[in-house]
């Protein structure tokens, strides 16, 4: 079994000014909770917006994904989105997750992307997502078990923005899991508008 998922990529302006957030979030909560915080921050090469999270798949699958994929890019033209805002899961008051947004039009423009890849890869026997998509950037995770109510700093940070990407193809990773956080592998990219 190989751990899969299907994201796009962001620009490198767009990964340096979270990476730079990352640093005044970390010194903020350090700076408010001390260490009774624990957070485990996504590295900057792993920075990226999931699709699909395909977990588990068999090894015999992979062609057909890529197929698949490829099929749905290739009549898609290139897009730009702006990664716009901060939040929490499940909610700023019990964060777990910290997380960058994106502005209303370009999570319209993904939900849209993510719908359309649910759909194809459903026909090829994918379990679609029971969940809602809320298209985010996963900055870091909460390992301690300190509870902090963080929605101060989210309306501070709600309108940030952290810049534009132009998204020109979808990609699929092998998430490889090891003591030291995952690292992620590009298996695939699939350019949008080109003819595979």
């Amino acid at each position: 079994m190989r751990r899969l998922f299907i994201a796009v990529d962001l620009s490198i302006n767009v990964v340096e000014r979270l990476v730079l957030f990352q640093d005044e979030l970390q010194g903020r909560l350090r700076g408010a909770f001390g260490d009774d915080l624990s957070v485990r921050w996504t590295e900057a090469e792993n920075i990226h917006l999931t699709l699909k999270f395909l977990g588990d798949t068999p090894g015999d699958l992979v062609s057909m994904l890529e197929s698949t994929v490829s099929r749905l890019a290739e009549p898609l033209f290139p897009f730009e989105v702006e990664c716009r805002g901060f939040g929490a899961f499940p909610r700023p008051d019990q964060p777990r997750i910290l997380w960058a947004g994106l502005d209303a039009k370009s999570a319209e423009v993904l939900g849209l992307l993510q719908q359309a890849l649910e759909r194809d890869l459903q026909e090829i026997g994918v379990a679609a997502d029971p969940r809602e998509f809320l298209p985010h950037i996963t900055l870091g995770r909460l390992k301690s078990r300190a509870n902090p109510d963080l929605s101060e700093l989210f309306g501070r940070y709600d309108e940030l923005s952290f810049g534009k990407s132009y998204i020109k193809d979808l990609v699929l990773y092998e998430s490889h899991l090891r003591h030291d956080g995952p690292r992620y592998e590009v298996l695939e990219r699939f350019a949008l508008g080109q003819p595979a």
